[in-house]
């Protein structure tokens, strides 16, 4: 549900006055939970209104304060403010225009790019099935996986990989990393896939690129969609939409 703590933490975001620990809270919980995802798609302009109307009413303060203040005697030999009033108000509703346009016109967050183009790649391999055994160590992973319990099945994951690497096993685990946050571990993975193996080329190349993403090397996600571009890749759609938003 919506409170109100978690409305001041999206904006806070939005308007990048989060502290360290506010922006990783909220990038994880982007990640993890839709109805917060929605919140903040919700909120997402919303500062843009906020900033506009704040400095508006800062204009407005100003010529309150200008007709509050004595005029100052010619002879004293200092000006007096109201000769400076329009070339502050012409200052102040230039910064205000310019201010509204840059905010209007900000690109797209990295975790907000992330986020719209993230979703786990589904157990395709071994899914599972009612009535299915899941007490063996294998079977559990994915059907941890499948329940969005992406810690429990990581770790059956890497246990697996130390027994034997395989193709899909690190596909998924390389998912639920980047579910977890940790990044640098699912380059690895992918990286790994994409080095040993042949059969999940596109789909290793694709979640790679999203890890540039998040972690803001967007030259070498670039470098991945360039290529994923083909159309006869199944990527390809969203790697070109994704080259013409990230500049």
């Amino acid at each position: 549900m919506e409170n109100q703590r978690d409305q001041e933490l999206i904006l806070k975001y939005i308007d990048r006055s989060a502290n360290p620990e506010e922006v990783n809270e909220v990038e994880h919980r982007l990640t993890a939970e839709p109805e917060f995802r929605k919140m903040h798609s919700e909120y997402n302009q919303l500062p843009l209104g906020i900033r506009y109307h704040a400095m508006a009413d800062k204009l407005d303060q100003l010529r309150t304060l200008e007709t509050a203040l004595p005029a100052v005697a010619p002879e004293s030999g200092v000006t007096r403010l109201i000769q400076y009033w329009k070339p502050l108000a012409a200052a102040a509703a230039l910064i205000l225009a310019v201010t509204f346009i840059l905010l209007y016109n900000r690109s797209e967050s990295t975790a907000d790019l992330f986020a719209r183009n993230f979703e786990p790649y589904p157990n395709v391999f071994e899914p599972t099935q009612r009535g299915d055994d899941v007490t063996d160590k294998r079977a559990s992973a994915f059907a941890m996986y499948e329940q969005a319990n992406y810690e429990g099945a990581a770790a059956v994951f890497r246990e697996l990989l130390a027994e034997k690497q395989e193709p899909e096993i690190l596909l998924l685990l390389g998912n639920a990393n980047l579910v977890l946050n940790r990044n640098e571990e699912a380059k690895n993975n992918f990286l790994t896939l994409i080095r040993d193996f042949d059969g999940l080329d596109e789909q290793a190349k694709w979640f790679l690129s999203l890890c540039y993403l998040k972690s803001g090397e967007r030259e070498k996600a670039k470098l991945i969609w360039e290529e994923l571009g083909d159309p006869k890749i199944t990527y390809s759609d969203k790697a070109k939409r994704l080259l013409k938003e990230v500049k």
